[in-house]
Order: C-alpha cells, then structure tokens, then sequence
C-alpha cells in the first residue's frame, strides 16, 4: 500500500467515525489512535490478511462496510419480515464503533523485521515481514474493549460484539463454558454475529495476503 494510499485512508476512516459516531470521547480517541499508536500504518496482521502498511486502517474500513450492508439487507428485512429472534437493529453509531474499532488490540503489536528463507536454488535470503511483540498480552477482542473503554462509554451490545468477534476461532483450547458464553452472546444481540461474519467476509473474501 503506498502511503498516499495510507493517507486517503486515514482522512476515510476519520470521516466515516465522525459522520456516524456522536458519543463522548470519540475525538480524543481518534487523537490517541493517530499520535500515540501505530493504527493507520500498521497491518492488519503478520502473516495473513492485508499484511502490510496500512491494513489495519484498511480492514477496519472494510469491516464496516460490509456490517453496514449486511445490517440494511439481511438483519432489517427479517426483523420487518418478524422473521428475525430479534426485534430492532442496531444503531449506526454501534455498527460504526463495533467495525471501526474492534482490532484496536493490534495497534503497536506487529514490528517489522528481516526473515529469512531458501530460495529456488537452496540458497538463503532475506525478505522483509512482520514479528509479533505484545506489551499487554490481554487477549484479543478482550484488550480492545479495554483500550476503548478508556475513552467510550461502551454499550453492552457493543462490548459483547467486539469481545467476541473473533467467533470459534480462539476457542478451539478453551473449553465448552466459553462457547457457551459466546453463543449466549450472539443470543443478546444481533450485533455479535453482524460484527463477527463481516470480519470473516472481509479477511477472507476482501483483502489479499501479500507474500515477499
């Protein structure tokens, strides 16, 4: 990603949270994420989606577009249809905080370093990539809803959403009384699976993984 592409970005992902988030503390979050983290020019991860400059900003964009949409064409229908467990869809101010910031946990995690591997002829060589180096290892959707709540009063559809949006993915090893809880969360509110299957839909079917 070239860093023009970073900075145009950057000023979409300020926009969008400003057009549709009015809580208290957003702007001295949008200050922290922009001076105090490596939000906007870190990727999205070290070996997978979007790996490269600018992908976290970039993932988080995409999240929010396609949890907007699946909002508007698959909740909002069914629950009009009375179709849906649910009866009223969230807000476009959760949906933005949900999207926009549920992988602020991987702000200042991934660090550049010099790899290396064999090439065609067994020959070693270096290529650039990403190590990870955690300084608070709190857990994943867990250490977002923390770093946010220091500046958002979160709504529990929101820490529910966010928490969990990791899905199955990070349960495998962790035993059955937490899928329980995470299918009780997606049971209170429509924005944990909205929030969930757009990550999915964004990192797998949205963003290539570079290869160096």
């Amino acid at each position: 990603m070239t860093q023009k592409e970073i900075a145009v970005n950057r000023e979409l992902f300020m926009s969008v949270a400003r057009e549709h988030i009015q809580r208290e503390g957003l702007e001295n979050l949008l200050v922290y994420l922009d001076t105090k983290t490596d939000f906007f020019t870190a990727p999205s991860s070290a070996s997978f989606h979007l790996n490269e400059a600018g992908g976290l900003c970039r993932h988080s964009l995409n999240v929010w577009s396609v949890l907007a949409e699946l909002k508007e064409r698959v909740l909002v229908p069914a629950i009009d249809l009375e179709l849906s467990p649910f009866t009223a869809a969230p807000s476009d101010e959760s949906v933005a905080i949900a999207a926009l910031f549920h992988d602020v946990c991987k702000t200042k995690l991934y660090h550049q370093t010099e790899k290396w591997r064999k090439d065609a002829n067994g020959r070693w060589q270096s290529y650039p990539g990403w190590e990870v180096k955690d300084d608070f290892p709190f857990g994943h959707g867990e250490k977002s809803c923390i770093i946010l709540s220091s500046f958002l009063r979160l709504k529990q559809d929101e820490l529910l959403a966010i928490r969990w949006h990791m899905g199955m993915f990070e349960m495998t090893e962790q035993g059955s009384s937490t899928r329980f809880a995470f299918r009780a969360a997606m049971e209170k509110s429509p924005l944990v699976s909205l929030l969930h299957t757009a990550d999915m839909l964004a990192s797998n079917c949205l963003e290539k993984t570079t290869t160096y």
